[in-house]
């Protein structure tokens, strides 16, 4: 990631989201999700290693360094949901012990205890080297720390899309609600940021956390620039809960963004499936931003992507094809977008469950991408018009395989028209109204496609021009004199 900074700063991208830096449970192997020692960033000999799975602190160090000279954000992955524990973390849990015997409510998974003379043990007594770094102090966990944290705690099942804070989904559960245990995240969160310099972070899981900690997590960051940090959460579920979770947040006078995943996956049922069997005007309303069901997010509280680390552990949730049309989506629409890694460089994936399940991005993908990101911070800002649903299309059928929308521009542009066609065999044409209210007028004017400017396009006097469009493709057309 050092090595690339000057690359990703020629293509005009502003900020990198990186990995949980903690050291995990299961050492050199271990993703950092099943995150064990906050504070070991790979400085430590615990877990059969000193380094975690992506190097030493001095390496992470030395890249958010060199990132920040280049002018790009850093936004490290955290996890306040749980933490982990190893054999040599079992203690006597006399918690465990009378939840199992009572048989209250969700049963405490048995895998995880060791049974001695009657007496449940559980992994969740953690101990550390001693830490001396700035910043750093030396906790230990202990059974009360987790749900169930007390006789009067229970757990919660994980069935549905809504929070489960007392869920043991994953590891030892922190108990959110524990003054102590918000003290030591909150703490964690501003070291994080006044020691290692990270610009803000991805949250892990927010569904097992209760909005109001979140608030008091993020209020509690140090400034960045006199501003609160980005933060975004992954919250995996429907546009309502979503929608709850970002206002729930906010009522605390936290501002958080998060991840459009029902965008995500109208776009993945577009780019994988023939256009016989998709119809393309669902676009006019996918997602957090354009939702008309009373669930629609402000775009400066949504992160758009096309696939990321969760939903590209699983084949079944990948996009396979026809990527382009997903980052073309992406990233000429409103909302932060997010390019994943392996899709840019070209990197394989692997189905973490079945290996055989491959999946690799076409070479030819990473300079669409690049110039998509040109064309944006070019041309486009403000707000999107869907054409399509807006400018009486002719003729209408069409409208099932051409989607059609219009961008506001800049102090110095007239924004910029995207044409998308998920038919898979016909070239296509439509002929729309281009003029909105708030939109400049391009009555009378020469469009050029960016992508291949001998294309050029006239729009008549009263507004309307027509669009032809490759199948399985996609234009961005803008004025030619701004080209």
């Amino acid at each position: 990631m050092r090595e690339i900074a000057p690359e990703l700063k020629d293509v005009g991208i502003t900020s990198v989201w990186t990995p949980v830096p903690a050291k995990g449970n299961w050492g050199i192997v271990d993703s950092g999700y099943g995150i064990y020692d906050h504070f070991d960033l790979g400085n430590y000999f615990q877990k059969g290693t000193i380094e975690t799975r992506y190097g030493s602190r001095k390496e992470l160090e030395e890249m958010i360094a060199e990132m920040h000279r280049n002018n790009i954000k850093v936004y490290s992955d955290v996890v306040l949901n749980h933490l982990y524990g190893g054999d040599e973390n079992f203690e006597k849990n006399p918690v465990v012990t009378d939840y199992v015997k009572s048989g209250r409510k969700e049963a405490y998974p048995e895998e995880d205890i060791r049974w001695i003379d009657s007496v449940a043990y559980t992994k969740t007594h953690l101990y550390f080297p001693k830490h001396n770094g700035a910043g750093e102090p030396n906790y230990e966990w202990r059974y009360w720390n987790f749900h169930p944290s007390s006789e009067n705690d229970s757990l919660t099942d994980f069935t549905d899309d809504v929070l489960r804070p007392r869920t043991k989904f994953f590891g030892n559960d922190l108990d959110t609600y524990s003054v102590e245990v918000q003290t030591r995240l909150c703490n964690w969160g501003k070291w994080l940021r006044n020691e290692i310099g990270f610009d803000g972070f991805r949250m892990d899981f927010v569904r097992g956390l209760q909005p109001e900690f979140v608030s008091r997590w993020i209020c509690g960051l140090p400034l960045l620039n006199g501003k609160q940090p980005f933060v975004v959460g992954e919250y995996w579920g429907s546009a309502k809960y979503i929608k709850e979770w970002v206002d729930s947040v906010a009522k605390g006078n936290a501002n958080v963004h998060a991840f459009d995943f029902p965008l995500k996956f109208t776009l993945t049922e577009m780019c994988n499936n023939s256009g016989n069997d998709f119809d393309i005007s669902r676009l006019n309303h996918a997602g957090m931003i354009r939702n008309n069901e009373g669930y629609a997010l402000p775009p400066d509280n949504v992160v758009t992507f096309v696939d990321n680390h969760d939903t590209g552990k699983e084949h079944d949730k990948w996009i396979t094809k026809d990527y382009a049309m997903a980052y073309a989506y992406i990233l000429t629409h409103e909302g932060t977008p997010c390019i994943f890694y392996p899709h840019y460089f070209t990197v394989k994936q692997y189905d973490v469950n079945d290996h055989q399940q491959i999946v690799e991005a076409p070479t030819s993908l990473k300079d669409t991408i690049s110039k998509l990101i040109e064309i944006r911070k070019k041309y486009i800002g403000g707000k999107t018009v869907v054409l399509t649903e807006t400018g009486n299309p002719s003729p209408e059928k069409v409208t099932k395989n051409v989607y059609v929308a219009r961008r506001q521009g800049t102090r110095s542009t007239s924004g910029a028209i995207i044409v998308l066609n998920n038919n898979d065999t016909d070239t296509l044409s439509i002929n729309l109204s281009v003029n909105s209210q708030g939109f400049k007028d391009l009555s009378d004017t020469q469009l050029v496609d960016a992508f291949s400017p001998t294309n050029k396009v006239k729009v008549s006097k009263d507004g309307r021009v027509t669009f032809i469009v490759q199948p399985r493709g996609f234009s961005i057309w803008v004025k030619e004199n701004e080209l």
